[in-house]
């Protein structure tokens, strides 16, 4: 709890004074809120707060942040364009652009399968990507990830895209903590049905 205390004084710090380079403000902010929750995942489920990996997880967790940045900022634009700037109300814009970003337009789902991706590479070794959607489990998590898309990314991206657009990011790399929690126990759940039936 400390640590996540410690990085959000230093994030809000960064998000007031340094906002030039919102880029690498996002990356800043994944590499360390993203990894946390990678980490809360791992103690959840194995009982040990480091992944193996940690280093190499965070430093991919920091390029998704870029990624996402630079995926609100386009998809911002690009639906406010669309709809033009007064035609819709804002929290219905806001719904518009995180319902295209996260069921209409496949980047979610893609964001998130690269991120299923890069997750068996650190822990299976490289393959061909082929391979990792061959797996056991993957169409289990394809469902999982269609619905989290739905019901909860929608639904939280709609807030998000109320917020200003330097509280954003944050938000979203906070989003990503909640989810790996939720994701987690469920998955902690599933594994004590599984081991009962």
């Amino acid at each position: 709890m400390f640590y996540l205390i410690l990085v959000t004084c230093g994030i809000i710090y960064l998000v007031l004074n340094v906002q030039g380079h919102p880029l690498l403000l996002a990356y800043i902010k994944f590499f360390f809120l993203a990894t946390f929750g990678e980490c809360l995942r791992h103690r959840i489920t194995q009982d040990n707060w480091i992944p193996d990996h940690l280093i190499s997880r965070a430093l991919i967790w920091g390029c998704f942040g870029v990624w996402i940045a630079m995926s609100f900022m386009i998809m911002d634009s690009g639906v406010r364009g669309f709809f033009g700037t007064s035609s819709l109300s804002r929290p219905l814009t806001a719904f518009a652009i995180s319902a295209w970003m996260n069921i209409f337009s496949g980047y979610g789902f893609f964001m998130m399968l690269t991120h299923f991706i890069t997750d068996r590479m650190l822990d299976e070794g490289i393959k061909a990507p082929t391979d990792y959607l061959r797996s056991n489990g993957f169409a289990r998590w394809a469902k999982i990830v269609g619905l989290c898309l739905i019901f909860f990314w929608t639904p939280a991206h709609t807030i998000t895209f109320l917020l200003p657009n330097i509280w954003r990011v944050v938000f979203a790399a906070y989003l990503s903590v909640a989810l790996g929690a939720i994701l987690s126990f469920a998955s902690e759940a599933g594994s004590r049905t599984a081991r009962t039936a």
